[in-house]
């Protein structure tokens, strides 16, 4: 005898999230529960955010998301929730399922204990594969963030600045002592 698993799409995953408490992802269809974020994992997500808000809401410009649900892939659906993340350009299309269905432009991940190695990757593959430009992993223990970049490019910061690219956020910058206060 076998066992058929039942695969989930957003909006079903939507729907379970609305009435269930706890954080989750959804992965090729299937719930995946996460541990709720420690004290510094909390902290710098709260400081990315902010930064991001202090810099650009001033602009009129208001597109910074915390833990934001991302249709990544359909088909079956996958959807991640990035502890931060920032959207160029407002898209309204994935409103009706309560998440968005594409995937933000920068997505940052602040590493938990519980996070392996190929986790991580697994996440940054998938956001670079649903159109991303740029991930940032940043590891609160080891003080250093990872950027990932769309052309492939992989960057390690462990200097003054976490995000300072023109190119992408014109006028942003944040130090690393930042967010690891």
């Amino acid at each position: 005898m076998t066992t058929q698993k039942t695969l989930l799409t957003a909006g079903e995953f939507y729907l379970c999230c609305c009435r269930n408490e706890g954080r989750f992802e959804l992965v090729d269809g299937e719930v995946v529960e996460l541990a709720p974020p420690y004290d510094e994992h909390g902290e710098a997500a709260g400081h990315i955010v902010t930064a991001f808000n202090n810099c650009f809401r001033p602009r009129g410009i208001d597109r910074a998301r915390v833990e934001t649900g991302y249709t990544l892939r359909q088909g079956p659906d996958t959807v991640r929730g990035p502890d931060a993340s920032f959207v160029f350009h407002p898209r309204v299309d994935g409103r009706g399922s309560g998440f968005l269905t594409s995937a933000p432009d920068i997505a940052v991940e602040v590493a938990s204990p519980s996070d392996t190695a190929a986790g991580v990757a697994g996440k940054v593959a998938e956001y670079l594969a649903a159109g991303s430009q740029r991930v940032r992993v940043v590891d609160a223990a080891v003080r250093r963030v990872v950027i990932h970049c769309d052309d492939g490019a992989v960057l390690f910061d462990d200097g003054e600045d976490l995000i300072a690219e023109e190119e992408l956020l014109p006028g942003f910058s944040l130090p690393l002592s930042g967010i690891f206060e």
